[in-house]
C-alpha cells in the first residue's frame, strides 16, 4: 500500500472506533470537527478532512457492495468549507518576482527541483486548478504551439482518478518562453516522458495535493517571504486578476474555466498598480476635465 494511503487510513482507523455498522453519519460528522494532528497540535485542516470523507466515501461504498450495509452514511456529512480567516487572494508583482527570478540557477534555489520549478510555473503562467495540474500527462504537451488542452482532472483525494475538470469546460493553457524552457529541461531528465506518464509524478502516481502545497511553501519560505497562508491556489487568483488587466472577461473566464463572468469577478483580487490603471482608464473617457 502507497505510504499517503496508508498514512490516511491510520487517521481514518483512529478516528471512527466503530464497525462500519455503527458508523453513523453523526458519529463521523463528530469525529471529524474534533479531529487534531498528534504530532503538530493543531487541528486538521480542512482538506485533510475532506479527504478522510472522501476515503469513508470509499469504504461504505465497498461495505455496500458486499451487502454489509445499506446505505453510505458518509455522502451525508457535509463536506468542509476553507477557513474565512484563510481566504485566498493575488500575489503582489514584487513577491511574484522574488518567487520567479528569470534566472534558472536562481529558480533553483527557491524551488530545489526542476520538477517544481515546471509545476508552479506552469500554474502561474495559467492559472490552473491543482487537480487540472496533477492530470497533465507527456502528450498533452505541444511545445511547438507553448500549450497544454486542458480537458481532464484528477479527483480531489485520489491519486490517479482521471475525470473531466470541476466545470465540465475544456480550455487552452498557454505558457511563457521562459516555462517552455524549463519543461524541456525537465523532459531531458525523465526517463519516461510516453503520452501516457504523467509529467508530475513519483513512481508513475500523479503527487498528491499535500505534497504540491507542501513544497510550494518550502519554496516561499527560502525566497525569503513571510506568508505561510500562501498556496498554490493563490496563484491563480493572482493569474485571474492580472489577466483581466489585459483581456476580456469573456476571454479570462475561457482561460480560468469558468462557467459565469461572475466567478471570474469573484476571483479577481486588485491591487493598487491593477487599480490605478483601471483609475486612468476612466480618466481618458471622463469629458470636461
Amino acid at each position: 500500500m502507497p505510504y499517503f494511503i496508508y498514512r490516511r487510513f491510520l487517521l481514518v482507523i483512529k478516528l471512527i472506533h466503530y464497525t462500519i455498522r455503527e458508523l453513523t453519519a453523526k458519529r463521523i460528522d463528530h469525529g471529524l470537527q474534533g479531529l487534531f494532528l498528534v504530532r503538530d497540535k493543531r487541528e486538521a485542516s480542512w482538506m485533510l478532512k475532506n479527504t478522510i470523507l472522501i476515503i469513508l466515501d470509499d469504504i461504505f461504498v465497498a461495505a455496500m457492495r458486499d451487502r454489509l450495509i445499506g446505505e453510505n452514511h458518509a455522502k451525508q456529512v457535509m463536506r468542509f468549507a476553507v477557513d474565512l480567516t484563510r481566504q485566498r487572494g493575488a500575489i503582489p508583482k514584487t513577491e511574484m518576482a522574488i518567487l520567479f527570478p528569470k534566472n534558472h540557477d536562481e529558480l533553483l534555489q527557491i524551488w530545489r527541483r526542476q520538477i517544481f520549478i515546471v509545476a508552479f510555473l506552469v500554474i502561474k503562467d495559467t492559472g490552473l486548478r491543482p487537480g487540472e495540474l496533477r492530470a497533465l500527462q507527456w502528450g498533452d504537451w505541444y511545445p511547438d504551439d507553448r500549450f497544454f488542452p486542458i480537458t481532464k482532472a484528477i479527483e480531489s483525494g485520489k491519486r490517479d482518478k482521471i475525470k473531466e475538470t470541476k466545470t465540465g469546460s475544456v480550455k487552452p493553457a498557454v505558457v511563457t518562453k521562459q516555462t517552455v524552457r524549463e519543461i524541456e529541461n525537465l523532459r531531458s531528465e525523465v526517463e519516461d516522458t510516453s503520452p501516457t506518464q504523467f509529467i508530475f509524478a513519483n513512481h508513475r502516481l500523479p503527487f498528491s495535493i499535500d505534497r504540491i502545497i507542501y513544497n510550494f511553501r518550502a519554496g516561499v519560505r527560502r525566497a525569503g517571504l513571510h506568508h505561510p497562508e500562501y498556496t498554490p491556489y493563490w496563484l491563480r487568483h493572482t493569474f485571474n486578476t492580472r489577466a483581466l488587466d489585459d483581456f476580456s472577461d469573456e476571454t479570462v473566464r475561457l482561460m480560468m474555466g469558468h462557467k459565469t463572468e461572475a466567478m471570474t469577478r469573484h476571483y479577481r483580487d486588485p491591487d493598487i498598480e491593477s487599480l490605478k490603471r483601471e483609475a486612468r482608464k476612466i480618466q481618458k473617457n471622463q469629458k470636461g476635465d
